[in-house]
């Protein structure tokens, strides 16, 4: 049990904070007890990857962070600093560079290199401390700043810590396993010159990589990007009062079996659940999720305890990932993604009790999330781009490989990127599993040839393949061609008229603008109460709304109320829904079979036939034929050969199962749409090589931050009429105020440039465009109709 010294008391490291409302925001906390909960949280940290040693590729790998973690703040004893805690005036150092004063005091000449790396960089890059401390002149440290520097020690409180040093840190080092994990005692060297000291030591860390004068080689990156990850992690996560990360202990088959009240699990999910890499291919319903989970604890079986990483393509999906898992598992679940803050306050604010202020819900929100961001959860839901992240150096990057490493990582749905995406994803696994000690479990439902002999050969390792019976248990759909389009009135007649029979009814259109003149055809039809529209141009409370009201109605597992719903790709991979039909505009093979689930999800609706020798339940699914092009949303191939294909189908019966898919997919993705394709895939493929193969501990690089920002094609803007509301809500809370924004995509924004201005006051974008509570945001009047299918863009 930890006791605070009373020696040493005295000395600050956090000063007391209050909010407005006079909430602690931040604990007064002395040296001794910030420096033991860094070291408690580096310990937590160290059990649950246990082979970051071997990743590193040093043996004395933690005991360089376990020293580096007890002296990395005792800079913060020079008077100037704790002046600023209780005066707050500023202090103009850097409070990690006079922490190097005591390297002498637990580092000898084998370690002092590494020890110093971990304490001066868990703060600032190398360029920073360069420009604050080495004159441009001498390439050396400014006498004159070291002295003001280390004059700010006084030399009773150097006594007192020196004499901390000897005997407090001795007693963590065992309690808290570190002598286990390699971590030895104190290796004081003989006393030095500590101006002298304190300039080689900058030296080395702002030129760290001139390898002729002592500096790091490559094969010292591995190391020193994980030090710095884990110091900083640990850091923060002390300072944030967050739990000490625990390792997680994935269920076994037995345990899984009696939580998802499975009698068994299938052979395909037994079979996943062996150490290695693995490669499932498996039809939707079929239970990927089960056998994803059943891999990732026999990885820790072999390895011992490690992370679980979950990826996924859209935010929508690990939302409902992360709802998942957390039920499954019990266990706190991160989520990482753009809008994770806003799912989180969402999150809370649907569980908020009697006396809950929207201030402490905001509070509740952030906490929760900078627990995601700091990596503390043992289990994650992420998208991939969190984790390209590291690629281009964005700050932070440090922590995001050391929170990888050695961990299991499942990516789901991967065929769901366009090629150079995918391409630079690949390449960011492939220099995961071969550097860091990486894990990787990619399972999916499609998967065309191409990408599947990638993936074998990246990861060494055959695929593993549902047994045909599954798809064909799994058949749910017969397909239906129809050759017309949205704009029939005819077929939205149709529509109408299931809807009035008690039918629910998915209307699944590729552009907002069409979907918005859709919903207004439909409730001349049916009246407002049983449409709804589903798309990405309503802010995120309308969009919210009407997930909510479709959820209640449509949810899988309930009985369904008539209603038809109108909607964009959006839905193609977030509510689980259970719809009786849905007529569908022409898209992607991938596409369309991800509209097809949110129809007869759980197999029990429609007609019963027999599929050679199975008794399945199959609804209608209806295909427009008309327009056959991609309306600027899809490559006019892809829908061209989809179209093909599903002709072939209809044919036959039009019965729809998996085991279909894979020969339909090697007729789309051929010839030189495949060589195309192939092109796309391989240039992001090099990007992000050429990026990992340059990776280096101790300089994010703000250059590549705008190359990752054009990565996301959008940009969230408020509504003019929204303007005062959004005043007065962020006064409140800034989140709540932040469900007013829609999203609008660089194209559109440059489009209608004239009607969008940036307001320096908020630091948002105002669009000056009106804003339906129903249609979303306006970028033309709805009721406009095209003079021909091809004019149904965005615009």
């Amino acid at each position: 049990m930890f006791q605070p010294d009373p020696s040493i008391a005295h000395i600050l490291a956090k000063s007391l904070k209050t909010a407005e409302d006079g909430t602690v925001t931040q604990e007064l906390e002395t040296l001794d007890q910030h420096t033991r909960h860094v070291v408690e949280r580096l310990a937590g940290l160290m059990r649950r990857a246990p082979r970051i040693a071997q990743i590193a590729g040093r043996d004395d790998f933690w005991h360089i962070a376990f020293w580096a973690a007890v002296i990395h703040d005792f800079g913060k004893a020079a008077t100037g600093f704790q002046s600023m805690l209780t005066s707050g005036e500023r202090f103009g150092h850097r409070h990690e560079v006079l922490s190097l004063a005591f390297l002498p005091d637990v580092a000898d000449e084998n370690t002092r290199q590494a020890i110093t790396l971990g304490v001066v960089s868990h703060h600032r890059d190398s360029k920073v401390i360069l420009d604050q401390y080495i004159l441009a002149s001498s390439q050396e440290a400014n006498p004159d700043q070291l002295e003001q520097l280390l004059s700010q020690l006084r030399e009773e409180d150097v006594h007192l810590l020196r004499n901390w040093l000897q005997t407090v840190p001795e007693a963590w080092r065992t309690e808290l396993g570190f002598d286990a994990a390699g971590a030895g005692e104190r290796r004081a060297g003989e006393p030095e010159d500590l101006a002298k000291l304190l300039d080689e030591s900058l030296w080395f860390y702002t030129h760290f990589s001139h390898v002729r004068e002592g500096g790091l080689t490559a094969a010292d990156y591995p190391w020193a990007i994980l030090l710095r990850g884990l110091i900083q992690q640990a850091d923060r996560l002390a300072s944030a009062q967050a739990p000490v990360p625990q390792p997680y202990v994935m269920p076994d088959m037995d345990t899984l079996k009696a939580v998802k009240k499975f009698e068994d699990f299938r052979d395909h999910q037994k079979a996943a659940a062996r150490a290695g890499h693995l490669i499932l291919v498996a039809p939707t319903g079929s239970g990927k999720t089960e056998a994803a989970l059943l891999w990732a604890w026999a990885q820790q079986q072999e390895l011992g305890p490690c992370r679980v990483t979950y990826g996924l393509p859209y935010q929508a999906s690990l939302n409902a990932m992360r709802e998942r898992l957390a039920e499954d598992l019990s266990t706190e679940v991160a989520i990482l993604h753009g809008r994770a803050l806003q799912v989180l306050f969402q999150s809370a604010l649907a569980g908020r009790q009697e006396g809950d202020t929207l201030a402490d819900l905001t509070r509740e929100a952030r906490r929760v999330n900078d627990h995601a961001r700091l990596h503390g959860p043992a289990v994650a839901v992420v998208t991939p781009y969190q984790l390209l992240r590291a690629a281009y150096r964005l700050p932070g990057y440090e922590t995001v490989i050391a929170s990888v490493a050695g961990s299991a990582l499942i990516l789901d749905e991967i065929h769901a990127y366009e090629p150079r995406r995918l391409g630079m994803f690949m390449a960011l696994l492939e220099d995961l599993v071969t550097r860091w000690g990486v894990r990787a479990c990619v399972i999916t439902a499609t998967m065309p040839g191409w990408l599947r002999g990638k993936l074998e050969r990246l990861l060494n390792v055959g695929t593993l393949s549902a047994p045909r019976e599954i798809a064909l248990q799994n058949c749910r759909h017969r397909l239906e061609l129809r050759e017309s389009s949205m704009e029939d009135p005819i077929v939205l007649d149709d529509i109408a008229a299931r809807v009035k029979a008690g039918g629910s009814v998915l209307v699944a259109v590729n552009t907002v603008r069409k979907a918005q003149w859709v919903m207004g055809e439909l409730q001349k039809r049916l009246g407002p109460e049983q449409v709804r529209l589903l798309h990405s141009r309503l802010n995120g409370r309308g969009r919210r709304r009407v997930e909510d009201e479709v959820l209640k109605a449509l949810k899988a597992g309930m009985d369904g109320q008539p209603l038809a719903v109108v909607a964009t790709q959006v839905i193609e991979v977030s509510l689980d829904l259970d719809f009786d039909g849905i007529v569908t505009e022409p898209a992607p093979l991938e596409a369309l079979i991800q509209r097809f689930g949110r129809v007869n999800r759980r197999g029990k609706k429609g007609e019963k036939v027999l599929l050679e020798g199975h008794e399945v339940c199959v609804v209608p699914v209806t295909v427009l034929t008309q327009p056959a092009s991609g309306q600027y949303v899809y490559e006019d191939t892809l829908v061209e050969r989809t179209l093909e294909a599903l002709r072939e189908c209809a044919a036959a019966g039009g019965l729809l199962h998996d085991d279909l898919l894979s020969g339909w997919l090697e007729r789309i993705y051929a010839g030189d749409y495949l060589a195309e394709l192939q092109r796309q895939y391989d240039q992001g493929a090099r990007e992000v090589s050429c990026f990992m193969r340059d990776l280096k501990p101790f300089c994010s690089n703000a250059d590549l931050r705008q190359n990752f920002e054009n990565l996301f094609d959008g940009v969230e803007v408020l509504p003019q009429q929204f303007y005062d509301q959004y005043v007065t809500e962020k006064e409140v809370s800034p989140i709540q105020a932040r469900s007013l924004l829609v999203s609008m995509s660089a194209q559109q924004k440059g489009r209608f440039g004239q009607h969008v201005r940036w307001d320096d006051k908020l630091k948002l974008w105002i669009a000056d465009l009106p804003y339906d509570d129903t249609l979303g945001l306006l970028l033309q009047k709805p009721q406009e109709k095209p003079r021909n299918s091809d004019e149904w863009g965005e615009f």
